[in-house]
């Protein structure tokens, strides 16, 4: 009977042993999957009909990082797949490498994406370029001819062959690389007859501040989580300015959103996947949606 007793003793250490195993794997696989999601959250939107939205008449959608949920984000196919989906603005990031070219990555790391860690600003062109990338929507479809981080001059000419209007990011911080060539992004711009479809983006107030001394007219929107007295009074100064803003700010401050309209500042809120979201958001009068998942 006591061997019985211990044999049962045994089993059910072995038993809780194997239930831990497996719960604890269960608890590093969905680990590693919500990091996955949470840093590819571009590809894994769920799409929604833009055209069932109440009041989206008027509002432009702006493709966030290109269509980013059927191919790699800022790569020439999400941009091309956002133009034959009936985009007009389509946004990206730039970043200056080493030797003063501006290229497409949202990360400074191009580690995300293609798996070296090198940092993107303290790179020469040719060896950003030099790694594939690797992750990204649909991936896969890709192996057999590898994608590569693009060039911003040719993000802005399949603009121009596509007819997107460029939404650009300025990600690279003047005060920690000043010797970054931000007048190149105008000339760019000049160069392919872009300028007037162009919007120029940026968290950084200082690198909006570098672009309005070089032209006192291209649109500018200033990027901020927040929206108080402070946003307004920096894109005052600026001039020919909008409010590009995380949607749940410009939910919570309804009235600093009207006060918006009522003085003409183009207000994008970004970045939006939901339905319900983006007709809260329509009701409220923004001029633009930037979205991954959006469709018309």
């Amino acid at each position: 009977m006591k061997q019985r007793l211990k044999a049962l003793s045994k089993s059910k250490k072995i038993l809780l042993a194997v239930i831990a195993v497996l719960l604890c794997a269960a608890i590093v696989t969905g680990g590693l999957i919500w990091k996955e999601r949470s840093d590819y959250f571009c590809q894994y939107a769920t799409p929604f009909a833009f055209s069932e939205v109440k009041g989206y008449e008027g509002v432009e959608l702006v493709a966030h990082r290109g269509q980013a949920i059927e191919a790699p984000e800022n790569t020439l196919p999400a941009y091309e797949k956002a133009a034959a989906n009936g985009y007009k603005y389509a946004e990206t990031d730039i970043r200056a490498t080493a030797d003063g070219v501006w290229v497409l990555s949202h990360d400074a790391s191009l580690k995300r994406m293609t798996g070296f860690a090198g940092i993107v600003e303290e790179l020469p062109l040719k060896e950003v370029t030099a790694h594939p990338i690797t992750k990204g929507g649909n991936i896969k479809e890709y192996q057999q001819n590898p994608l590569y981080t693009p060039t911003y001059e040719e993000f802005i000419r399949l603009c121009k062959e596509t007819g997107l209007h460029p939404v650009i990011e300025i990600k690279t911080d003047p005060v920690k690389y000043p010797q970054a060539p931000y007048q190149d992004i105008l000339t760019v711009l000049e160069r392919y007859g872009m300028r007037e479809k162009a919007v120029i983006i940026s968290f950084s107030y200082e690198a909006l501040q570098i672009i309005r001394s070089f032209d006192a007219e291209i649109a500018l929107q200033f990027l901020t989580k927040e929206l108080d007295a402070e946003v307004f009074t920096k894109i005052e100064k600026l001039g020919a300015c909008g409010i590009d803003c995380e949607y749940k700010a410009l939910l919570k401050n309804k009235d600093l959103v009207a006060l918006a309209k009522h003085a003409f500042i183009p207000i994008n809120a970004w970045t939006v996947d939901s339905p319900q979201v983006a007709e809260q958001l329509c009701a409220l009068g923004v001029d633009y949606i930037t979205t991954n998942a959006g469709k018309f």
